[in-house]
């Protein structure tokens, strides 16, 4: 994870009521936007994110979104673990274990509560790691990701099949439960062109802490550097802590 400017380890105690302060100071401020060659992008201050990898890449996959980020004044963090290639003979529970200590290295090092991003299959793993490392999870924004298991009764998804796989397949309780909105704000970027999975898998009801945004044209290997994508991440990211609100209607034009 993190290599470098680690902060000392704290208690959950008082590194939950050390991460408040900082991130306060952005209560009230407006997400400020700029026009760039990605479009536009609203700047961050320092706001720690995860970026986790499409299944079957890795870092390389998420470089090029890491770097607008890291640009816009955004903390983005790659996942440390190299190529997704699923909890394989892992299982997804001891592998959400594992996955974890991602978060709290970077709830360490940045003394904030963390965005956990995920595209595809990883969104997944960001949905639960936030029902499992909550209050440490500010927010979820997934892309692409097939959560919605209703939407797909016939287990025809190719992006769920890497959970769903093996002698056993996967128990319908564990279906049920992903498709359990995380107790955080959560924003699903989906496409009706998205080419791998269906859309329908990709939205839930919404709520006043939750919102399915689409992303028009998109190719499902095109959602982490398609405009509207990065329009809409940045601007999650940039809202003040505490101070969620829907990026559609009663937020800024998808136009």
């Amino acid at each position: 994870m993190p290599d470098a400017d680690f902060a000392p380890a704290l208690s959950p105690a008082h590194a939950f009521d050390a991460l408040r302060q900082p991130v306060r100071k952005l209560q009230g401020r407006l997400p400020h936007a700029h026009h760039t060659p990605h479009g536009c992008v609203y700047q961050g201050e320092g706001q720690p994110v995860i970026v986790f990898p499409r299944q079957g890449t890795g870092p390389e996959c998420t470089a090029a979104l890491r770097r607008v980020l890291a640009d816009a004044g955004f903390r983005a963090h790659d996942w440390g673990h190299g190529t997704d290639e699923g909890p394989r003979a892992m299982g997804l529970n001891r592998w959400l274990r594992k996955l974890e200590d991602c978060v709290i290295d970077v709830f360490e090092v940045t003394q904030a509560p963390v965005t956990l991003l995920g595209w595809g299959l990883s969104g997944i793993y960001a949905r639960e790691l936030a029902k499992r490392a909550n209050p440490l999870v500010r927010q979820v924004i997934t892309l692409g990701t097939p959560f919605n298991t209703a939407a797909d009764p016939h287990r025809q998804c190719p992006v769920m099949a890497m959970l769903d796989s093996g002698p056993e397949r996967m128990p319908l309780a564990v279906r049920q439960r992903l498709r359990q909105r995380p107790p955080v704000p959560c924003t699903s970027l989906y496409s009706k062109d998205d080419g791998v999975v269906r859309w329908e898998q990709c939205v839930e009801t919404e709520t006043e802490h939750s919102e399915n945004v689409e992303v028009p044209g998109a190719r499902h290997d095109e959602l982490a550097v398609h405009p509207k994508a990065i329009e809409v991440i940045t601007h999650r990211l940039a809202q003040a802590e505490d101070s969620w609100r829907p990026f559609g209607p009663a937020g800024p034009s998808l136009s």
